[in-house]
């Protein structure tokens, strides 16, 4: 089976995580199946809410070909994508592929040992709105298609939250429902 994975913090997870496996599964043909794997927390930037708020709302992205993975939450440590893929490469019967978006190809030579990982997996970059796609590093493909892109993010789902605003239409309402019964992200 061919698994892309899109890791990140999912601080929260918003609807466009959910459209971005969509597409995917739609635009990239051999793709079988798309992992949303949480962070368990991150090397780059904090994350606000708990690994168990983050896992019971992603759970309702879940679609279908679209799964969670608690892979990164059960090592309990900073996520490092090369200590993920490292493992995942060992699987006989899977192919792991692992999802960026177009604005963190810029800051990929930050990633612990890219180099390595660069080699061992391939990267599919999913195009976001004013990131255009330019030069990719070696072993980085672009995600091809008649591509929805937005601007969404989880800062500016946080930063609605803190202000007051509203989130809807911004993620599932069973998420928003959660983060309101769970007061987070105040």
């Amino acid at each position: 089976m061919n698994i892309a994975i899109l890791g990140g913090r999912f601080d929260p997870p918003h609807i466009w995580h959910y459209w971005t496996g969509a597409q995917i599964l739609e635009c990239v043909k051999h793709i079988d199946q798309v992992w949303l794997m949480p962070d368990h927390s991150n090397a780059f930037k904090p994350i606000t809410a708990s690994p168990r708020d983050r896992l019971d709302m992603l759970h309702f992205l879940e679609a279908g070909r679209i799964r969670v993975s608690t892979i990164a939450l059960a090592r309990e440590n900073v996520t490092y994508t090369v200590e993920l893929v490292s493992g995942l490469v060992r699987d006989q019967y899977n192919k792991y592929f692992w999802v960026v978006g177009s604005d963190v190809t810029a800051e990929f030579s930050r990633w612990r040992d890219y180099q390595k990982l660069s080699r061992i997996i391939d990267f599919l970059v999913f195009p976001r709105k004013d990131y255009p796609v330019k030069n990719l590093p070696s072993g980085f493909k672009k995600i091809e298609g008649n591509l929805l892109l937005s601007n969404i993010s989880s800062t500016l789902i946080r930063d609605r939250i803190k202000n007051g605003l509203s989130i809807k239409g911004l993620v599932f309402p069973e998420v928003e429902e959660m983060i309101r019964t769970r007061k987070l992200y105040k």
